[in-house]
């Protein structure tokens, strides 16, 4: 709790010192990514601060449920590409990087060179490539980095809409597997405090509506994964195959309804990239793993 009473403190004074406020969630976008970096939007204006999130996806390979929240937020928030933000680009730029804490992961790079500029918000174990800044709250026991930015709300006394409260339950329902991992007793009464807020179960579980040809893609994936020694489930994709960092996500959830201890989805994202997603239950630290 003094982490985070910190954070909101600095995080005021940063806000107020700087040019615009530059929400920078990671690449591959996904709801908690999304629904947090709204949530952080939300403050800055609050603050009087232009704020601008930048999302450098391909919109066809975005979560067609996280499209449908980027096409409702762009009504209130500014949501820009890289390139449109290099044009306006100012030195006294404020970077917010929100579910993110590596190099390789978010679409501005050489612009994150001033540790004083940056902040980050998330729950990722950091590495090597850990972006340095002066200012972070990462802590993997964190359900997810909506969960930080739903209780800095809290702090900041804003109270957001009932849509917002969706965008934050559906990033806190993504990491969480629906509830069931990943949970804290603070994780459910944040969750409490969104629905007292207005946010709809409903509306976030039509948010996670299947797309058919997606979905045959991930539970053909699902039925080629072993499980070998340590109760450990693994499936590799064909490799000719591009498959979009949320099917690999979908497909490690599915597989820890089996009787594993951890799962591990790999394949070919596209740009000559391999993703793995990670996902485990209690006895196994994935992080550690991955890093």
């Amino acid at each position: 709790m003094e982490a985070i009473k910190n954070l909101r403190v600095n995080m005021e004074q940063k806000i107020l010192q700087s040019n615009n406020v530059i929400i920078v969630p990671h690449t591959g976008i996904d709801f908690d990514a999304i629904g947090s970096a709204i949530g952080l939007s939300l403050i800055a204006k609050r603050m009087k601060k232009e704020s601008s999130i930048v999302v450098d996806d391909p919109f066809h390979q975005i979560d067609p449920g996280v499209q449908l929240v980027i096409e409702a937020a762009k009504t209130d928030f500014s949501i820009i590409t890289r390139d449109k933000y290099l044009q306006t680009q100012n030195e006294e730029d404020l970077f917010v990087l929100t579910d993110v804490n590596k190099s390789y992961l978010v679409s501005l790079k050489e612009e994150l060179t001033n540790p004083d500029k940056i902040i980050i918000i998330d729950h990722h174990n950091t590495d090597d490539a850990t972006i340095k800044a002066n200012e972070t709250l990462i802590d993997p026991n964190v359900s997810s980095a909506s969960e930080i930015v739903s209780k800095l709300l809290c702090m900041f006394k804003i109270r957001p809409t009932a849509e917002i409260a969706n965008y934050l339950l559906a990033g806190i329902y993504l990491d969480t597997n629906k509830l069931t991992k990943n949970t804290s007793s603070e994780t459910m009464r944040t969750v409490a405090r969104l629905l007292e807020y207005g946010a709809s179960m409903n509306r976030v579980t039509d948010l996670f509506t299947e797309d058919f040809v997606s979905d045959r893609r991930v539970q053909e994936l699902v039925s080629r994964a072993k499980i070998a020694t340590y109760s450990i489930a693994t499936v590799c994709a064909d490799p000719d195959i591009e498959y979009t960092k949320e099917e690999l996500a979908k497909v490690a959830d599915y597989l820890l309804k089996y009787k594993v201890d951890a799962a591990f989805a790999i394949g070919n994202i596209g740009n000559d990239t391999i993703s793995i997603s990670a996902r485990s239950k209690e006895k196994v630290d994935v992080g550690a793993v991955m890093q």
